[in-house]
This record gives structure tokens, sequence and C-alpha cells, in this order.
């Protein structure tokens, strides 16, 4: 498989341009949670194995002309006005660059995102639209008998080639031409052997779909189908009742099927989307897209089309004026549910091949999801891994405090891709607390954001804020049976910069501290040291990301912690963690970790344990990442 690469540019490029340049490439390095967006997976089940940055001016050595983007440019300029412009072009070429996120959620938490992605009910509506126009041309004679065959293959294969033949729309033509050529064959084979033939064959094509969500989420929605054809098979529907019976059935089965796979995938589950679903499937099938494909038929040809885009607007406004009540209906699933909801479903969709025993089996599997050790004095402290920046999570008793929000940007925040994940799959309800170091945005960029998602019970800065309690020295107070004892600043500031971070010691009754230094830097260490304040602490949060600002030989020497802990991006432009500063950690006795090698860190203390975990060093971490970060798969490629 021919590898690919990322390319950024500050310049923008139409498909099938040649260009020629100077670059830099980087390997593929993302952020690793055990919740939110896994950009290093993406990348890979997309076959792209580096980052590539022009630094040098581009010549573009061919225009490209291809006729595809050129049909997306003529829709595009017809639709430029339209408020639905990004879900109609998303339909017709599969792109969504166009589509708001405000759109986006409601089709998510609708359940209705499926339908503005071209699959397998796109690409067989396509093949039905073109098997139909075929019809009248095989009564001609019966040298014309597979003409309806033949157009629909074609009419499918044109939909595929609009998509850019994308992952699922490859999967669904890949199931069509087995369909097609075992057909013309004449060679009869079971529903079963074509989906295992088109699962075997999209392996062998794109080896690296299988770590793809929406690869997983397609094939276990055509499992699903067959099992219940599979089911069925001896029973007959002749009557309009009966088969509307085996449809709503069948409905139903894919609906429960469904249900742990997008718990696992998505985060969560809508119970709304089975009706939508019911409802607006055939209002697509047999509106929407057939309108769609005239649209294109039109403009193809050098016409207007305005009308139709107008009339599919017109079809489109009642979905998502629908799919707009759906918020309430979602609901994010912990992952401790996950288990549980997957055994109730294998148990519930096959009741009636389940023994006894086999029943039994699953019983005692769920209850043993329910029992587990006695996690009343266990607390955790999570760095997690949010780049260049800084965001930790402490937690007691299923009550959590988040330290610092990390940064944000336009459109996205830290915020919204890594703590409202995780807090998610944890069943987090509510944050008992919120506290700011200060208020650079890699620090408090999500502070907006976060208050309105997840509404703190009580919020600290050590910069005066409207609604916030001090943050300064001298202050103190007691959490969970944990202790937090605020050792800097000296008093609450106007405007709160590196050295005014909000610096907390935190300790419980066994003795175990960790001590939180934002982004202070020499000065403010060295004031510490002549204040003699109790420094000392089990870990130590590295502050200003490693940088040589800060962590001076006695104030590290001072705090004598056993283990120092950095939040920092990998591969950045500050080339941090500093390797004097790791050296000083190291020969005072200190083990050393990032966030940018180990991914998100966790630390577990019981007693008078402690627990050190990183995602990176999972049993089950992914082979493919350390091959993306130590660049294996591009050194062998000089052009």
């Amino acid at each position: 498989m021919q590898p690919k690469v990322k390319l950024y540019t500050a310049g923008q490029y139409d498909p099938g341009d040649v260009l020629k340049m100077s670059v830099t490439v980087k390997p593929i390095t993302g952020l690793l949670n055990e919740a939110g967006f896994d950009s290093e997976r993406y990348f890979f089940s997309q076959g792209m194995v580096a980052k590539v940055f022009a630094r040098s001016d581009i010549e573009v050595k061919k225009s490209g002309d291809a006729w595809r983007y050129r049909l997306f440019q003529q829709v595009a300029q017809q639709l430029r006005d339209d408020s639905l412009k990004g879900i109609i072009l998303a339909l017709s070429f599969a792109n969504r660059n166009d589509l708001s996120e405000q759109q986006w959620r409601v089709l998510k938490e609708s359940g209705l995102a499926h339908l503005i992605a071209i699959s397998g009910l796109h690409i067989g509506i396509a093949y039905s639209f073109g098997f139909f126009l075929g019809i009248p041309v095989s009564r001609l004679g019966r040298r014309w008998l597979w003409t309806p065959v033949i157009f629909g293959g074609c009419s499918a294969l044109a939909y595929a080639w609009l998509a850019g033949f994308s992952l699922p729309t490859q999967r669904a033509m890949l199931m069509l031409l087995i369909h097609i050529v075992f057909r013309l064959s004449h060679i009869r084979i079971s529903l079963r052997e074509r989906f295992l033939l088109t699962l075997s064959g999209m392996l062998t094509i794109h080896p690296f779909a299988g770590v793809s969500a929406s690869f997983w989420m397609s094939f276990a929605a055509v499992f699903f189908v067959l099992y219940l054809v599979n089911q069925e098979r001896d029973v007959l529907h002749r009557d309009r009742i009966g088969k509307l019976i085996r449809q709503m059935k069948g409905h139903l089965v894919l609906m429960i099927g469904m249900l742990p796979v997008s718990a696992y995938f998505l985060g969560g589950v809508s119970l709304i989307a089975p009706l939508y679903n019911l409802v607006f499937i055939p209002w697509f099938s047999v509106l929407v897209v057939p309108l769609l494909f005239i649209g294109l038929w039109v403009t193809s040809f050098g016409g207007s089309a305005i009308l139709i885009w107008q009339a599919i607007h017109g079809l489109l406004e009642p979905v998502m004026w629908a799919a707009s009540f759906a918020g309430p209906a979602w609901l994010f699933t912990p992952s401790h549910l996950i288990y549980r909801l997957t055994i109730a479903t294998a148990v519930v969709l096959f009741w009636p091949i389940l023994s006894s025993r086999s029943l039994g089996f699953f019983l005692v599997m769920m209850c043993g999801f329910s029992v587990g050790r006695d996690t009343t004095t266990d607390w955790q402290i999570d760095m997690l891994d949010v780049g260049h920046g800084l965001s930790i999570l402490i937690g007691r008793n299923g009550h959590y405090i988040l330290y610092d929000t990390g940064k944000s940007w336009p459109g996205g925040s830290i915020v919204e891709s890594v703590v409202t994940p995780v807090l998610r799959q944890r069943g987090v309800r509510y944050l008992d607390g919120l506290i700011l170091s200060h208020l650079d945005n890699d620090h408090a960029g999500g502070r907006f954001e976060l208050e309105k998602i997840w509404h703190p019970q009580w919020k600290r800065a050590s910069e005066f804020l409207p609604g916030y309690q001090p943050c300064a020295q001298g202050h103190s107070w007691q959490w969970q049976a944990l202790t937090f004892d605020v050792l800097w600043p000296p008093k609450r500031v106007v405007k709160a910069d590196n050295d005014a971070s909000c610096t907390i010691r935190i300790s419980d009754d066994a003795g175990h501290s960790v001590l939180l230094t934002g982004d202070i830097e020499k000065g403010s260490e060295w004031q510490m040291l002549q204040q003699d304040l109790p420094l000392g602490s089990d870990v130590v949060i590295v502050p200003h990301h490693g940088s040589y600002t800060s962590s001076s030989s006695l104030w590290v020497k001072r705090v004598g912690a056993e283990l120092a802990i950095a939040s920092l991006a990998g591969v950045n432009h500050w080339h941090l963690p500093n390797t004097g500063v790791v050296k000083r950690y190291q020969q005072n006795g200190t083990q050393w970790l990032d966030t940018a090698t180990s991914g998100q860190v966790r630390i577990i203390i019981s007693g008078k344990k402690r627990e050190v975990n990183t995602m990176r060093s999972n049993a089950f971490s992914p082979w493919y990442r350390q091959t993306l970060r130590k660049q294996v798969e591009w050194r062998g490629y000089s052009r």
C-alpha cells in the first residue's frame, strides 16, 4: 500500500495539482488519553505515515483539472447562500468541510449522522436508481437482460467516485461487486459468505482499516442484518402485514445490536435514534438521494440545478428541525456500563439459541462487572495529555476537581476534545471544583466552556475573577479527606503571570503528597525557598512544562520528589523539556515522566501504596503507535 502524508501549507491547492517544494517531515504524534479523539489511530487508518510542512515557496508543476473537483465547484457555487450547503455537499461528494459544528452535533445526537456519510445505504440507493433506469432497456430482448444490473453497477460506481472512493464507499462497492459478479456468473453463495468475502477483501486492500471505528460499525450493522435474515430464512411473509412485521423486527434487531457498538465507539447512545431512522431512512432513500442524483446529473452537463437544490433544502429542513430536539435523548455511557450493555445485548439477541448454562455464564459475567475492590480509600491524580498546556484531574469517591483546563482555539478546546470525554466516560455529572493556576491560554483557555458544561460547585484562582475564591498563600481547605494548602502566590493579584501561578500541595492522612506548580519560574521558586515553605512532596508537577526558566537546582532538591511529571507536546518548537532540567531531576533521584512520551499519566494512591500508570505503557497499546512516532514507515522514502 502506497504511504500517504498529511500536508500543511499556507496556501490552498486543488485536487490534481502537482507541487514542488522543500518540506520538513515530522512524525505523527497525537494526544493519548483514556477517552477523546485519537489522531494517531485516525491517521494510521487512512494510511498516513507522517506530517509534512512546506518551508519554501511552492511551485505548481501541473494544475489540477479533475472533472470531479470542477463539478464540486459548480455545485458549491450554486449552493453558496444555502444554509444547508454543508449537508448537501457531504451527501454529494463526502466533503464535510462546510458542515457546521452545530449541524454535526445535531445529526450525531439524533443518530442520523450516518445518513450524510456516503456508505452502504447510499451506494445501495445509487444501484437501485441505475437498476430501475435499466429496466425499460432490458425489455428490448434477451441480450439486454442484464442491463439493469450493469446500469445499477455503473450508477453506484459513479457515486463512489464522486465520494472520492472513501473507505465506507469502498466497503459498499466491494460487497456490491461481489453480488454482481456472482449474479452474472450464475454462482450462488450465501449472504454469510458474501459478508466474509467483503470483510477479507477490505482488509486485504486496506489492512489498516481495521483500526477505524467506521469500519467495525459498518460491518456490525451488516452482521446484525444477516443474523436476522438467517433466523427467518424459513419464514415466509407473503402478505403486507407480515412484511411490515419483518421490517419492524429487523429495525428492532439492528437497533438493539448497535447499542453497545455505538456506546463503545461514539461514547453514548441515542434513545430516539430508532424512531428517527424509521422515518428518515425511507425519506432519504425515496426522496432526498434520488433528487440529489438528478441535480448532479443536470449540473454535470452544464445546466443549473438551483431549483433542485432548493427542493432538496426543503426536504432536509424537517429532518434538521426534528433532529434538533434529540439532545436530551443522547445518553453518554461510562466505560463500566458498556460491558454490561454488551452482555445484556448478547442475551437479548441470542436468547433463542442460548442454553441454560450459557445464560448462567452471561449472568455471572454481568455480576462480575458489578463487584470490584473497595475504592473508598483511593484517590487519583490524572495528568491529562493536552499537548502544550496543563489539565490535571483530582478524584476521590466519584468526585472530581480540575486544576487548569488546557488551551482553546477558534472552533475547539481541550475541554471539548479531552476533558469532557474523560469525565463522561467516568460517569461524572458535575465537577466539585475548578482551580486555575493562572490565565494563560494553555492553562485556562477552556474555562468558560468548562463552567458552562460541568458547573463546578466552587472555583479558585490567584487572579481576581468574578465568582472565584482566592487561591493565595495561607489559604487551606479540606475536600474528600484531602488537605489542600496554597503555597503561592503571597496574595491575590490583578493580573496573574507565570510567577503568580497558584501552587498547591495536596496531602492525605497516610502522608502522601502531590505538588501542583502551574508555570512558576525561578524567581517564585527562590522566594518560596526563602520563606522556608513546606515544599517536600512525593510527586511534583514540573513547573512551566520543563522549561529552563524553572526547576532550579536548590528548589528541585528541597522538593525531593520521587516522581516528576511534565505536561508538554511531542516534537514541539520550544524544544521542551529542557535536557538540563530533566537531568537535574534525575540526578536528584527523581523519576521523570512526561505526557509527550507517556500520554495520560495516572497516579492511584491507596493506603501506603502509590501506583503509576501511563497510557502508552498499557499492555494493550497498539504496535502502530511507536511505528508512527519513531518514523519507521517514512525513513526509507527520500523523494
